[in-house]
């Protein structure tokens, strides 16, 4: 055995056991055994910590509900509801545990609460006369104890299926800490899965271009598909893969606990999946491959760290992330992807710099705007400001004014790259024409997505002009709303006897700006209505607000630009 190979062997077997170490530390900072598990049945999970979503990472672990709604949902620990809050959207029946150890635990996508709890939501709505509550009891005016029923499982609010969201919080901080770190114990005998690699070539002009990778895997070793020595045709570059891990009995496509890259055997870029921060959720859009994201829903997770990414959970990034090449000789580029197990896959491949240094043009003309700068872009009609940190790096600001086929109340502007992602909202000015004065409450700006589906942005008007805030580049344009909300009642009709019902439900779609507001009455006195906007439906459920008789049932609905429908049944009860 040569030297050098029993120096790589001692480094690697160092840095496995000071990783090890490092992991068996962090987990000892929290406390093990002390809360239990917030259901009666075996932890399977649909969504894992720091997994990556839409604009955000997963703040929780998603456990299944065997595919059906009302599992008994369980106090993890003795302590008092500190937080309720009720919406259709998000965490849709939500509730949060304030315990004595400095945690907070959270349940979310609920069916429904506790007798106790229960009574206090619905006195709530009734008196605020809204089904969107937020309520926070003073300290243990409301305690549970450990293994007390609080709730039953469900899938409200953003849910895409029956599941609990269950999240451990640091109380002070609000801080979402992996649960798995307490010592929940998830059956996991899978090695993660490296499926693609991407190679970011950085010229002498700055410009980007990527080659991507077919990978093949056996167990934890990951190999090129057709292996040979990446040629790297720039000064610089820097590595993304695409990667997932699974669980047993599951087979949903979740996020990885670790991830780092290695240059030479030195650590270049580590992110884990420990603790989340909701300041810096976003940043997200920074770590990944953005564009991949938006042209082909792939989400690679880059090495690169750009000025403007402050996401804590990346450690170790040296030189942002970007490994330059100074030599032509062959180096070593590994890729190590690790579960909460422990279990690693690996990739390795060689990566040498062309020999022939190519010449390229520089980047196309634009207005230079700052990441760290508020920067304002006005033109013929439209205005457009970013304020300062928004974007996460330089760039090279344009707008385009394009023919508007889709509306004659404003021409269509193409503000810059849709692929760009941006970190916080942006004011959007943008004329109003030939549009009378009955109709300037019924105007609005909307934008195009990558394949021109119509996206509502809303608007005020103030002096010809209408503006919003949004956090998206892309196709902007005026248009306007006329069209009310549809009613369409599924289990009633006029002069029905409901006797037999315990729910009347209705079916209400709007067009474009969507439903801002939805009320009922029975016999002119407010009643609640549940709504659920991904299935499209209202509904009540019949209670002692619905006495024995014949009443009237009135149902409004009204869209985000005041168009109105109103419908009114007859309805007998005996």
């Amino acid at each position: 055995m040569t030297l050098k190979s029993l120096l790589t062997i001692l480094a690697t077997v160092t840095t496995f056991g000071i990783q090890l170490y490092a992991q068996t530390n962090e987990i000892k900072k929290y406390p093990q055994g002390y809360f239990q598990s917030p259901l009666d049945i075996p932890f399977v999970l649909a969504g894992s910590f720091g997994e990556l979503r839409s604009g955000h990472f997963h703040s929780g672990i998603d456990i299944k509900t065997q595919g059906t709604v009302g599992k008994n949902v369980y106090a993890i620990a003795d302590g008092y509801v500190s937080r309720i809050k009720v919406s259709p959207w998000g965490y849709g029946h939500a509730l949060y545990i304030t315990h004595p150890n400095g945690y907070t635990s959270v349940y979310a996508h609920l069916l429904d609460y506790n007798k106790q709890i229960d009574s206090l939501v619905k006195s709530t709505q009734y008196r605020k006369k809204s089904f969107a509550v937020e309520i926070f009891p003073k300290p243990n005016t409301i305690k549970v104890h450990k293994g007390q029923i609080i709730a039953k499982s469900g899938n409200s609010g953003s849910s895409g299926g029956p599941h609990l969201h269950f999240e451990i919080r640091k109380t002070k901080t609000a801080e979402p800490i992996n649960p798995l770190l307490f010592g929940y114990k998830i059956a996991d005998h899978q090695y993660p899965k490296i499926s693609k690699l991407r190679i970011y070539s950085i010229d002498n002009n700055d410009n980007e271009n990527w080659k991507e990778y077919t990978l093949v895997q056996s167990r934890g070793k990951v190999n090129l598909a057709n292996p040979s020595t990446i040629i790297i045709s720039g000064k610089s570059f820097y590595p993304a893969v695409e990667s997932i891990d699974k669980w047993d009995a599951a087979n949903n496509k979740n996020g990885l606990y670790k991830l780092s890259y290695y240059f030479d055997n030195k650590l270049i870029f580590n992110f884990t999946a420990d603790k989340i921060r909701f300041s810096e959720n976003r940043y997200i859009n920074s770590y990944i491959d953005y564009a991949a994201l938006k042209t082909s829903k792939k989400r690679f997770q880059r090495s690169k760290v750009e000025p403007n990414n402050r996401l804590s959970n990346i450690h170790n990034a040296v030189n942002h992330g970007i490994i330059n090449l100074d030599d032509d000789s062959v180096h070593q580029l590994k890729v190590k992807a690790e579960d909460f197990e422990g279990q690693k896959s690996i990739l390795i491949v060689n990566v040498k710099a062309s020999k022939t240094n190519k010449k390229t043009k520089g980047k196309n003309g634009g207005i230079p705007f700052l990441w760290n700068e508020k920067n304002t872009y006005t033109a013929d009609g439209m205005s457009f400001t970013i304020p300062a940190k928004s974007l996460y790096s330089n760039q090279l600001f344009w707008v385009k004014t394009l023919d508007n086929k889709y509306s004659i109340y404003s021409k269509l502007y193409e503000i810059y790259d849709i692929k760009v992602p941006l970190h916080s909202y942006c004011q959007l000015k943008i004329r109003v024409d030939n549009l009378s004065q009955e109709l300037k409450d019924k105007a609005c700006i909307v934008s195009l997505d990558m394949n021109d589906k119509i996206i509502y942005e809303g608007g005020i008007m103030e002096n010809n002009y209408i503006n919003t805030k949004t956090r998206s580049f892309g196709k902007y344009y005026v248009t306007i709303d006329t069209i009310a909300p549809t009613i369409k009642p599924i289990n009633i009709y006029n002069n029905k006897n409901i006797s037999n019902q315990s729910v009347i439900s209705f079916t209400v779609k709007d067009n474009l700006s969507g439903i801002s507001k939805y009320e009922a009455s029975i016999d002119n006195k407010w009643v609640l209505l549940e709504y659920d906007p991904k299935k499209n439906k209202l509904f009540y459920r019949i209670d002692n607000h619905f006495q024995k008789g014949k009443h009237s049932l009135r149902i409004k609905i009204t869209d985000d630009r005041g168009n109105k429908n109103t419908k009114i049944y007859s309805l007998i009860r005996n």
